[in-house]
């Protein structure tokens, strides 16, 4: 399959973040746009989409929250490129409708932050 020490999880998400840091390379961002961004150039630069980048039953406005695993390739990656853009032009077509909160409760926050973890937890077993 893959070599988990070869991918890179990008994240937004300081509970992906603390918990995979040590096992993989992780990039930290600040926002979800941010990491759809960081990814975007990834995939650009010859890496391919290990996850989708709007995994998950959430619109791109209601979470603030996204965790995408990239793994390099030397494959035709176009499918990729064009996922991840597609990706960036639905998420800013629902910023453009409604803008994701910023005032959430902060119990509301640790929901979010966990179906995010849980979304990476389930597809790390089946890289390696």
């Amino acid at each position: 399959m893959f070599e988990l020490k070869k991918a890179i999880l990008v994240t937004n998400n300081d509970r992906v973040y603390d918990k995979y840091k040590g096992r993989l390379s992780c990039v930290y961002t600040e926002s979800y746009e941010d990491t759809l961004i960081k990814v975007r150039d990834y995939v650009y630069d010859r890496h391919k989409l290990l996850t989708h980048p709007q995994a998950s039953s959430l619109k791109p406005n209601q979470t603030p929250y996204r965790s995408v695993l990239v793994y390099p390739t030397y494959e035709d990656n176009t499918k990729d490129i064009l996922l991840i853009e597609k990706c960036m032009e639905v998420f800013n077509s629902w910023q453009n409708i409604a803008r994701t909160p910023s005032n959430y409760k902060e119990n509301v926050i640790e929901d979010f932050k966990t179906i995010d973890l849980s979304v990476i937890d389930n597809i790390m077993d089946r890289i390696v």
